[in-house]
């Protein structure tokens, strides 16, 4: 059987691995300082709620639909405004 604890621990470990060598690489990367704009908020947002509502629709969980759909329908309104 798989062992949650044990996946986890190695994910645990795997991550500190890779922040290791990445410092090691590039140096303290701390604080990370991306400039978004509005533009790329909206973005972001519309893609996770376009994912949201496939999985909605996957599970034919309409009502559910009909709200992310109508958030979808705002922030188009808002990209186009921009």
């Amino acid at each position: 059987m798989f062992d949650l604890n044990k996946f986890d621990d190695y994910i645990d470990q795997l991550t500190d691995l890779v922040f290791s060598r990445i410092i090691e690489k590039y140096g303290d990367i701390y604080p990370l300082n991306f400039t978004t704009n509005q533009e790329e908020i909206l973005i972001g947002e519309l893609a996770k709620l376009t994912t949201t509502l496939a999985l909605l629709e996957e599970r034919q969980e309409y009502e559910k639909c009909a709200i992310v759909q109508n958030r979808i329908r705002k922030i188009e309104i808002k990209l186009k405004r921009l």
